[in-house]
């Protein structure tokens, strides 16, 4: 069983008002083969994943990947685990001992050297910690009991200097709160209170504030990413699996867009943003990567789309 990151497509998509299209490429295949290939996490060179061990149902493990180089496979025997998010060579993941049984905790890994890295005291505790991403000193994850969901946390933890921050709680069985990205000044999250009323949030480090973003009646949100300029990207759908899904930004300022919408039948859970640097001066793009399941098959492949801000066209007089 896997943790909730967010409760699959259940938990389908948060709307931010009357959204308007975005200038994007299509969407292309990243990794598909007869595996489930879920939960994509990107950063500089380097790729990282989650790949089942057989088609559904079956036991989940991390790999990762450099560039066009061969992959190989992160978590320890006898172990199943779920990726997190990559900064540069380290990449952040759960592992989950007796399949979930005896417990969940995180685990930091250096991509380079192709060894785990001890984390500070306190990250794991006997509670359940998954869903985790860093971004620079900054690590951003959920922490909860397991799949009773009483009480769950959103959790903000800087490794250096061993500052916490509990930015949301949820007490709701019903409920479902999960840790989204944490990326360069910003963190986002969703929380459905129960479902389908979501909400995502976003979080200013520096600031210290909370900006709940708007959610249209009927829509529900979903599997929020973040850029360092703020940008945020999520699901969007009517409830259910395959339903009118999406995939929208959301700017630090102005209206939502569609970057992608699905063909019915068709979901996603796991959004990954990463902002790519090498791009002519005033041009800004991101690479947001998502997983894609075929509501009828239970089939997981994982795409990625670019979506590529230009600069306006200079005043004509």
């Amino acid at each position: 069983m896997r943790p909730p990151r967010a409760l699959l497509i259940s938990l389908a998509a948060l709307a931010l008002g009357a959204a308007t299209v975005a200038t994007a490429a299509a969407p292309v295949a990243v990794k598909s083969s007869n595996r489930n290939e879920q939960a994509p996490a990107a950063g500089g060179e380097w790729f990282a994943w989650s790949k089942s061990r057989a088609k559904y149902p079956s036991p989940f493990d991390v790999w990762a990947q450099h560039l066009t180089e061969p992959a190989f496979k992160v978590n320890p025997r006898n172990t199943q685990a779920y990726t997190g998010g990559v900064d540069g060579t380290r990449l952040v993941y759960q592992v989950l001992f007796n399949y979930g049984a005896a417990g969940s905790d995180l685990r930091l890994f250096d991509l380079a050297l192709r060894r785990h890295v001890p984390l500070p005291a306190g990250v794991n505790t006997k509670r359940w910690e998954c869903c985790a991403t860093l971004s620079g000193s900054w690590l951003l994850f959920s922490r909860g009991l397991a799949y009773s969901r009483y009480l769950q946390l959103v959790m903000l933890r800087n490794l250096v200097t061993g500052e916490e921050r509990v930015l949301d709680r949820l007490v709701n069985k019903e409920g479902l709160l999960s840790a989204g990205q944490v990326s360069g000044n910003f963190a986002v999250w969703a929380k459905c209170n129960p479902y389908p009323r979501c909400q995502i949030s976003r979080h200013d480090i520096v600031a210290g504030t909370t900006t709940p973003l708007p959610v249209p009646a009927g829509k529900v949100a979903y599997s929020p990413s973040v850029t360092p300029l703020g940008t945020t990207y999520h699901g969007r759908s009517n409830p259910g699996c395959g339903r009118r899904v999406e995939l929208v930004k959301q700017p630090l300022v102005g209206a939502a867009q569609v970057l992608v919408a699905l063909p019915a039948g068709q979901d996603l859970d796991v959004t990954s943003a990463l902002l790519d640097l090498g791009q002519p001066t005033g041009v800004t793009m991101a690479k947001v990567y998502y997983d894609r399941i075929i509501c009828r098959t239970r089939a997981w492949d994982i795409f990625v789309v670019n979506d590529l801000e230009r600069p306006p066209p200079p005043v004509t007089r």
